[in-house]
C-alpha cells in the first residue's frame, strides 16, 4: 500500500510503503487418547522508503509483528514446528535493512539485520505448506538467523541472464541473537558473533519452473558431547515444475527438495527429502489450490543414539481457497509420525487439523 510519493525530478522519486499481514490459526490435534484444541495469531507490519533515481534504486525496510497464541507444536511435542508462524508470543521487530539496486537492476544488495529465509531456500511451493519446517532445509543451521529472529547480514543478487540469479550472503550466527527463547525481541544489533553463516545459491527459472542449488556454512562449533564438535556444511537442492499442459482442465505441479550435511560426525540432521505435488483446476471462478507433500528429516543415528532421539516423518493434504484479492482460508490436515522425534514419548502418530485466515493489504 503507497502511504505517499513524492516526485521531483523526471524519473525521480520518494515513496513510503507500508503493507500489513494478519494470519489466524485455530488447530485441533488427536494424539493417542488425548485431543488439544488450540489459536494463534500473527499481525505483521512492513514499511519500506524507497527513493528511485535515474541511475539506482535504494529502499530502507523494517518490519514489526505481534504473536500471540498457544503453540500447538509444544502440545504435541513437535520439534519441527507443525505450524509455521509458531514462536513465542512476543512484539518484535525482525528486519532493519538498506538495500540497494543499479540501474540497470541486476544487481541488488541489502546491509542490516535481516532473516536468512528472506531471500534463500525458500520458494512459493514449499512456503504452501503449514507446517513450518517445510518451508526450509532441516539441515540448516540452528544457529542461523531464519524467521522469527534476524541478525547482521550482508546478502546481494547478481542476475547472471534473464533465468539466473546467484544469490550470495553472510550473517551473523550467534545464539544469543538468532535463539529466540534467549533473544525474545527477536531484535538485537552486536559488534561481535561468535560465528558466521555463509551461503551462496543459484537459481534458474523457466516460467513456472525453478532449479535451486545451494550451499551454506556455519562455523560455529556444534554438538551436544565436547569431544564432539565442528562447524557445520550443507548443500541442498530445490526443484519444481508443472507436470501437466498450461491447457489442461487441472493443472499439475511438482515440489522436490534435498539437503545434505556434510558432518555427519556431529550434524543433528544428515539429510532430508521433500516432495509434493499440487493441483488447480482451471475451470474453476477461484484459483483454488490442493497440495499433498511428504517431509522426512534423517537423525543422525549415530550421533545422537545415546539421547534416544528418532526420525520424525509427516505428511501435510492442504486446500487454499481465496475469498477475494485480500483474504484467502487454507484447509490443512497433518499426519506426523513421532512428534517430537524422542523415542518412548509420543510414539504414536498425531493427527492435526488447521483452519487459517489470510489477510492483506
Amino acid at each position: 500500500m503507497l502511504l505517499a510519493s513524492l516526485t521531483y525530478g523526471q524519473g525521480e522519486s520518494l515513496e513510503l510503503t507500508m503493507n500489513l499481514n494478519t494470519i489466524s490459526e485455530t488447530h485441533l490435534a488427536a494424539q493417542s487418547d488425548q485431543l488439544f484444541t488450540t489459536s494463534r495469531s500473527y499481525i505483521e507490519t512492513g514499511i519500506g522508503l524507497e527513493l528511485i533515481t535515474k541511475k539506482s534504486h535504494w529502499q530502507l525496510f523494517t518490519n514489526i509483528g505481534l504473536i500471540h497464541g498457544a503453540s500447538i507444536s509444544e502440545r504435541i511435542g513437535d520439534l519441527y514446528l507443525a505450524s509455521s508462524i509458531d514462536a513465542q508470543d512476543a512484539f518484535r521487530m525482525q528486519n532493519l535493512w538498506l538495500g540497494y539496486e543499479n540501474k540497470k537492476r541486476n544487481v541488488q544488495i541489502r546491509l542490516g539485520n535481516q532473516a536468512v529465509d528472506d531471500l534463500f531456500m525458500v520458494s512459493d511451493r514449499s512456503n504452501f505448506f503449514i507446517h513450518g519446517a517445510a518451508a526450509y532445509v532441516f539441515t540448516f543451521s540452528m544457529n542461523a538467523p531464519q524467521w522469527p529472529v534476524a541478525s547482521m547480514g550482508l546478502s546481494s543478487s547478481v542476475k547472471l541472464s534473464n533465468n539466473q540469479t546467484l544469490n550470495l550472503g553472510i550473517y551473523g550466527s550467534d545464539p544469543e541473537v538468532t535463539n529466540e527463547s534467549i533473544n525474545k525481541n527477536g531484535f538485537q544489533l552486536k559488534r561481535n558473533y561468535t560465528g558466521t553463516l555463509k551461503i551462496i545459491e543459484w537459481q534458474k527459472t523457466d516460467g513456472n519452473n525453478l532449479l535451486k542449488l545451494g550451499f551454506f556454512s556455519d562455523n560455529n562449533r556444534f554438538g551436544l558431547y565436547d569431544s564432539l564438535t565442528s562447524s557445520l556444511n550443507a548443500f541442498y537442492l530445490v526443484k519444481e515444475g508443472l507436470l501437466t499442459r498450461q491447457s489442461s482442465r487441472i493443472e499439475l505441479s511438482y515440489h522436490f527438495g534435498f539437503s545434505r550435511a556434510l558432518n555427519d560426525q556431529t550434524a543433528p540432521i544428515n539429510y532430508d527429502v521433500r516432495a509434493a505435488i499440487y493441483a488447480k483446476p482451471t475451470a474453476w471462478n477461484k484459483e483454488v489450490t490442493f497440495a499433498l507433500g511428504y517431509f522426512l528429516p534423517h537423525v543422525n543415528q549415530d550421533y545422537l543414539d545415546n539421547l534416544n532421539i528418532r526420525s520424525e516423518s509427516f505428511g501435510e493434504l492442504s486446500a487454499s481457497l481465496p475469498i477475494n484479492n485480500n483474504a484467502t482460508i487454507q484447509l490443512s490436515t497433518q499426519f506426523i509420525q513421532g512428534a517430537g522425534a524422542i523415542e518412548g514419548v509420543n510414539s504414536d502418530p498425531s493427527i492435526l487439523g488447521v483452519l487459517r485466515f489470510y489477510y492483506s493489504f
